[in-house]
């Protein structure tokens, strides 16, 4: 049922440009929910199955896979300099890099990627979610481009323009890592259903290690790291053309714009319903938006007013500080220097084998992880992992010191430690720390604060990541192999204390639950999935939830 409210008075006529209209599920209805209930003459909780229709889990998986598809290219950015530096440092490259050169070509792109990401906070909250995930394609396809096509052949000769155009390909490929970090798993934590959050927004780890896998094996297979490229450049123009045609708007989004008949249609999209199925469950959505007299204003003073609030500034902490430790315990080194840590861990095989084999590990681990998140939460995965990368990388540092002191080498257990230890350190890191945080971002703030602050805190991630990953050679020269793992260890170790004292459990909650938690407001948990939940919207004894989350009703309808 659609009725218009023309100054507060209901309308007959027809809409007209000049009638403000307001939209009112049946649900929100007064005295709606008595009549229908009366009719269907049984408890409207007992319709919605607790397992989803085989159509819509279909439709959540194929918007899952979609949103993240950028993630594979943003996988393949940070994978890039593990194959392409080896080749740039042999003595009959094309072209030739030293040390320094090489360690920019690694670390700019981790540079460039936090301005990607504060680009991607205000695409998602000015132009939307699927304009944010559509745009995090152009760079990426115009930096690849730009790798894959020598200098010369743009008529600029020589290594310095050689060199430039390297770099300045790494940027855009950066930038497109940054904005590609956090749409997937906005949109995703938004238009998916309670049951099956936990696993959807791991799919942004997921695509991210699967872009690894892929840039390792191409670069073991193709004799020329441009050739990588070229085949990397087919991952956002694959990305942008499915993103186009599958994806529709989030209607937690459009809600938050006061576009509530285009948020009944996406909502009726992603539930593959008729628009009218969905009006219990939109009205669940307005029940938690912000009320007209607490909506912030636009802009960044909207954004540093909503720091006044505890469930905006807390899980900005925490989140920060969790993408603090992940950088600090040099799970990025390993992705970026793949090849060349399996030589400085003294792994005796083919580096570029070891590296492939790593990234496939990886990828198994992760799709593990989705499954597990889902099942035994958040938390024990963190603190599982950061004590399994705690304890990798100590026994990794007392290998290398005893190797080192040569008196000894009777002590060593055997040349299996080195590549037991860091295979050992990359899959417990996949476990938790290098995959939670990223699926947490689309979990853990407001609707009206999660881009800014997704945006921020992925910034302050790769900024974290540049320089661990631009210090690490000079690391390697002052404290030595064995010393630097040490290190690493050390502040995985401090990590897992962080992550068990300060880490929220967020599994099993809705967003409105985990909003709420970080506010201090008990709040009824809502145990069913998200279709078994709005169906009881029309049962009485939703009265006895806090007044705080009563219903909207006819004459508290917030006009758009």
């Amino acid at each position: 049922m659609v009725q218009f409210f023309v100054s507060g008075k209901q309308a007959e006529r027809p809409l007209t440009s000049a009638c403000r209209v307001q939209w009112t599920p049946d649900c929100c209805i007064p005295g709606k929910e008595k009549d229908e209930m009366a009719e269907k003459g049984h408890d409207a909780s007992a319709q919605a199955s607790p397992t989803p229709h085989w159509k819509l889990l279909l439709m959540q998986v194929c918007l899952g896979v979609v949103a993240n598809m950028g993630g594979i290219s943003a996988g393949a950015n940070l994978g890039f300099s593990a194959v392409a530096l080896p080749q740039m440092r042999h003595p009959n490259a094309t072209m030739s890099v030293n040390a320094e050169e090489a360690s920019w070509i690694a670390g700019v792109s981790a540079l460039a990627t936090p301005v990607g990401c504060l680009l991607s906070g205000w695409l998602l909250d000015r132009l939307g979610r699927r304009p944010a995930l559509l745009w995090q394609n152009v760079p990426a396809l115009l930096g690849w481009l730009l790798l894959a096509v020598p200098a010369d052949s743009l008529g600029l000769p020589g290594k310095a323009h050689g060199l430039g155009a390297v770099y300045f390909g790494r940027i855009l490929t950066g930038l497109a890592t940054g904005m590609g970090s956090v749409p997937g798993t906005v949109y995703v934590a938004e238009v998916g259903l309670k049951q099956l959050r936990g696993m959807l927004v791991t799919w942004t780890s997921i695509a991210i290690s699967l872009g690894i896998v892929t840039v390792y094996v191409i670069g073991a297979v193709l004799p020329s790291w441009r050739l990588v490229a070229v085949v990397c450049a087919a991952l956002p123009l694959l990305s942008a053309v499915l993103v186009y045609a599958v994806v529709v708007e989030s209607p937690v989004w459009l809600l938050g714009r006061g576009r509530l008949a285009e948020a009944r249609t996406a909502l009726a999209r992603t539930r593959l319903a008729h628009p009218g199925d969905v009006d219990e469950e939109l009205a669940s959505m307005l029940r938690n938006r912000p009320k007209p007299s607490t909506a912030r204003s636009s802009g960044l003073r909207g954004v540093l007013s909503d720091l006044r609030h505890p469930e905006c500034w807390k899980p900005l902490l925490i989140m920060n500080a969790f993408f603090l430790f992940q950088q600090l315990s040099g799970v990025f080194v390993v992705i970026f220097y793949a090849v060349d840590m399996v030589v400085e861990a003294g792994v005796a095989a083919d580096p570029y084998l070891v590296a492939v084999l790593i990234g496939v590990a990886r990828l198994l681990v992760t799709l593990v992880t989705g499954f597990l998140s889902n099942r035994v939460g958040r938390r024990p995965l963190a603190i599982v992992s950061g004590a399994g990368m705690a304890v990798c990388m100590t026994a990794l540092a007392t290998h290398l010191l005893l190797q080192s002191r040569g008196d000894h080498a009777g002590l060593l257990p055997g040349p299996w430690l080195p590549a037991a230890a860091l295979v050992s350190f990359i899959l417990a890191s996949t476990l938790g720390f290098l995959t939670l945080p990223w699926a947490m971002i689309g979990e853990v703030f407001p609707a009206r604060f999660r881009g800014a602050a997704g945006g921020f805190t992925t910034c302050s991630a790769y900024l974290y990541s540049f320089a661990v990953v631009k210090a690490h050679p000079g690391a390697m020269q002052a404290l030595g192999r064995h010393g630097v793992f040490f290190l690493y260890g050390a502040m995985a170790l401090l990590g897992t204390l962080f992550v068990a004292l300060a880490l929220p459990e967020t599994q099993g909650r809705s967003l409105q639950d985990i909003e709420d938690y970080f506010r201090g407001r008990k709040r009824v948990a809502l145990d069913s999935a998200d279709a078994e939940a709005a169906a009881r919207l029309h049962v009485p004894a939703q009265a006895k939830q806090s007044t705080e989350l009563k219903p909207l009703n006819g004459s508290a309808a917030a006009k758009t």
